[in-house]
């Protein structure tokens, strides 16, 4: 019985065989000429691979899903316009849709290198607008700096004036010429920075 089961199979499975590629062959002319049925058909038979093998070059999920169904938009409006001499699927499908999907990678390239060099524009542009505030905001501390200053003692004026006209002098050099010891020297500094540095933080 096995056996006879065995052959009744291998006997019919070419016919099986033979029926579907007869039914393919009827629907792939019948879409040919524009038939919305056979078109429904083909596509719920081929769209799965069609997918596969846009994720497979690495399109998103949600991307693949809408080259595919451009994919088949244009081949049903080929077949409509009668542009397709002849069709074999899932070959040509496949054939539309990678090209479509280097096309979309090309636009994504050029968008991000655009986008990139605009970035770069930007960051180096110069806002005139900040650059005007940042020479307010400096000249505004020189004033405040200096009316401090003119409350000093003369002496301290006279002690921070000599050190910081002739920055490279050495405390000591600078004791000598003012006439005073160097602790009073570095004292004085301290204390006129210290009232500066307290009237700019205000």
């Amino acid at each position: 019985m096995a056996c006879a089961a065995l052959h009744v199979r291998a006997t019919l499975f070419p016919v099986m065989v033979e029926a579907a590629e007869s039914e393919e062959a009827r629907l792939l002319e019948r879409a040919r000429t524009g038939d919305a049925a056979a078109w429904e058909k083909l596509i719920a038979r081929h769209g799965r691979r069609i997918l596969l093998v846009l994720l497979a070059r690495g399109v998103r999920a949600s991307r693949a899903e809408e080259i595919a169904q451009e994919t088949w938009a244009r081949l049903i409006a080929k077949s409509k316009e009668g542009e397709l001499d002849r069709l074999e699927l899932p070959g040509l499908a496949i054939t539309q849709a990678t090209n479509l999907a280097l096309d979309d990678g090309r636009r994504e390239r050029v968008r991000r290198a655009a986008s990139l060099e605009e970035s770069k524009e930007a960051q180096a542009i110069v806002d005139p607008k900040a650059d005007v505030l940042q020479r307010l905001v400096t000249r505004e501390n020189v004033e405040r700096a200096l009316i401090e200053l003119e409350a000093c003692p003369p002496r301290a004026r006279e002690v921070f004036a000599v050190v910081y006209e002739n920055p490279e002098m050495p405390h000591v050099e600078a004791a000598k010429k003012l006439g005073l010891s160097v602790q009073r020297v570095r004292q004085t500094l301290c204390d006129v920075r210290a009232r500066l540095r307290a009237k700019l933080e205000e």
